[in-house]
């Protein structure tokens, strides 16, 4: 099972192949902030420390929303991931 670990908090989880990560954080009390969930607001910028490609591809419409918030190398709007495989992921600065 793929892995989802937090790199400020050390934290692991195990979850299923193409997990959403909005749906996972809502359900586990996860450290990580969500607005919109839509994919429009930003306020979920993280950044995928390791294994950017154990996630899905960002839409156009999330790299415009990404453009907007922040310029982090690695940044994916949280609300977007589906989770394919072993990431580490810390909020963007």
């Amino acid at each position: 099972m793929p892995k989802i670990t937090f790199s400020t908090t050390g934290q692991t989880y195990e979850v299923a192949e193409g997990t959403a990560f909005l749906d996972f954080c809502q359900e586990h009390d996860a450290p990580h902030a969500f607005g919109c969930t839509v994919g429009s607001c930003g306020t979920c910028v993280c950044v995928v420390e390791a294994a950017a490609g154990s996630v899905n591809a960002a839409s156009t419409d999330e790299l415009d929303t990404l453009e907007m918030c922040t310029d982090a190398a690695g940044a994916r709007l949280g609300c977007q991931l589906k989770v394919h495989g072993d990431v580490t992921i810390k909020p963007a600065d």
